[in-house]
């Protein structure tokens, strides 16, 4: 909501159509019609270009409606027509801030975007200001804006330079500790991020909640689980414990998903991202507390995490969609691995003989094992509402996969009962990487040209090409 004005007089009729718009933008804004409002105030941009208080107003508009269509564009103009005006350099700085913090910190900043922009009219602002104004605290809040666009374009290093040189001018400045804390949690610094997340409670106060839900996560990622758990109780979760282990769990909690970035695993698998773009990837999770669990799932292509693996995940969901029982079921984006699982994981592809052929094998192996088919979830840009790529990629055709077995298993005695089953479930399957491991060279080079053959006649196939599948 955008208050009134105070203090504004109309010493003509010019200004007293303003104002009268302007109110009017306000109603429609307070009663949920945001692109009414911008329409109401399009024809008095060209006013904003030239005066300071038309922009000042303008701005506040855009500065309340962060997802608003072309706000990149007029705040921008806004702001470079009154570069020389600090203050509201610093109101279309936040406007472009408050529209790229809706854009999830696991995607890369878009050129054009607001982030780009906040950074180079923060940098803008910075030069244009006076000799005079250097170390004051209109400088540091620049400096502190500047920070964040960079933050927020993913420029860590100098976002920590400018925030650090804000935070020395206002070290009792609570919110400012709070960014310095988002950003070390960005940059997978915990502890760091930790510190300063506390330094912001000391001066917002114990129940301002984005400072407990960021101390919260890094608390875990440290190993603090005590703190972890206080901040969660603070939050008002409920059934949030301590562990056996020091960390924080909870009871029942539904499994979730976790976005990864992955890039391809160089097979010719039927995937509509090409193996050199990093993808985001969707893995089922189990989760051991509010913010970390158990990934459920393997990776369709190759990332920093898989099967197995305890995660932690950001607070904020960048979706959320549906279980076939319609519970939500939330998306949230990684932010680290905090530790690695012991289960063996080797890729497979197989050629059914019949379609379908396939699923008599998904799942639980004898002895100990799991077969995962993979039904590819990746896309460079991933809707949070709907599933990218094939279904269901077990066509009758070339099937990609993974095998999962414990750390202790016998390899050599799952091998044997394996092969055992695959002739059983006619389908014709190599898994490479398990001879490697076993140190069977000769089967393991034999299993590689399979492969390649494999993906050969059927891309031979697809083209039209002759070639017999059987």
């Amino acid at each position: 909501m955008v208050a009134p004005r105070a203090g504004y007089t109309c010493p003509d009729m010019a200004d007293a159509s303003f104002e009268a718009a302007f109110d009017r933008a306000l109603g429609q804004l307070n009663n949920g019609q945001p692109d009414q409002a911008h329409a109401t105030m399009a024809p008095f941009h060209e006013e904003g270009l030239q005066a300071p208080q038309r922009a000042a107003d303008l701005l506040r508009l855009w500065q309340a409606t962060p997802d608003a269509p072309q706000l990149v564009q007029r705040v921008g103009e806004l702001a470079t027509a009154h570069v020389r005006d600090p203050q509201l350099v610093l109101i279309a700085c936040d406007a472009l801030i408050r529209a790229a913090e809706r854009v999830p910190p696991d995607e890369p900043p878009a050129q054009g975007g607001p982030a780009l922009a906040a950074v180079d009219l923060a940098q803008q602002g910075l030069s244009a200001l006076a000799e005079s104004a250097r170390g004051t605290e209109t400088h540091a809040f620049l400096q502190m804006a500047y920070g964040n666009a960079l933050r927020l374009a993913h420029l860590f290093d100098r976002a920590k330079s400018a925030m650090e040189s804000a935070l020395k001018k206002r070290p009792d400045h609570g919110p400012w500790w709070f960014n310095l804390g988002l950003l070390h949690k960005q940059q997978r610094d915990f502890a760091a991020g930790l510190e300063a997340n506390q330094r912001a409670q000391a001066l917002l106060g114990k129940d301002h909640r984005a400072v407990l839900w960021n101390l919260a996560i890094c608390a875990t990622a440290v190993g603090k689980g005590e703190l972890a758990v206080g901040a969660f109780e603070q939050l008002g979760l409920q059934g949030v414990g301590l562990a056996p282990s020091g960390m924080p769990q909870i009871a029942h909690m539904p499994p979730v998903q976790v976005r990864v970035a992955t890039v391809g695993p160089g097979h010719m698998g039927p995937s509509h991202v090409p193996d050199t773009a990093v993808g985001m990837e969707l893995v089922w999770v189990n989760p051991l507390g509010p913010c970390h669990g158990v990934v459920a799932s393997p990776t369709y292509r190759q990332g920093s995490v898989d099967y197995g693996d305890v995660v932690l995940w950001d607070a904020v969901p960048v979706g959320v969609s549906r279980s076939p029982e319609g519970a939500p079921v939330p998306r949230f984006p990684l932010l680290a691995r905090l530790r690695a699982g012991d289960e063996h994981r080797f890729r497979f592809v197989a050629l059914e003989r019949k379609s379908g052929a396939i699923t008599t094998l998904e799942g639980p192996l004898e002895p100990t094992g799991q077969l995962f088919v993979h039904r590819e979830r990746v896309s460079t840009r991933l809707d949070p509402e709907q599933p990218s790529g094939p279904a269901n990629l077990a066509t009758g055709e070339l099937v990609y996969g993974k095998v999962v077995l414990p750390g202790d298993a016998d390899l050599q005695a799952f091998r044997k009962e394996f092969e055992r089953q695959v002739q059983q479930a006619d389908v014709e399957l190599v898994i490479p990487e398990l001879l490697e491991v076993l140190g069977d060279t000769p089967a393991a080079g034999k299993a590689h040209t399979l492969w390649r053959g494999l993906e050969r006649t059927v891309e031979k196939k697809r083209s039209g090409k002759s070639g017999d599948l059987t």
